[in-house]
């Protein structure tokens, strides 16, 4: 699972909850603005990595017509 449907999954968990009255908007709030500042820090973290490496694309070359 990529890593927006994982969020997507997270949020329509979060706001279910929240419309079932089983967590406050200032929890939802909360939960957001915490995954917020984590994907920030892991940002950080990061950034002093090298990026992967990435092959070159190779396309096809395109046929001729005789």
């Amino acid at each position: 699972m990529g890593y927006l449907q994982e969020a997507d999954r997270w949020l329509d968990a979060i706001f279910t909850d929240l419309a079932d009255g089983k967590i406050s908007f200032a929890e939802v709030k909360r939960d957001i603005r915490n995954r917020i500042l984590e994907s920030y820090k892991n940002g950080l973290k990061a950034a002093g990595q090298s990026p992967a490496p990435r092959s070159p694309r190779r396309f096809r070359q395109p046929a001729h017509a005789a």
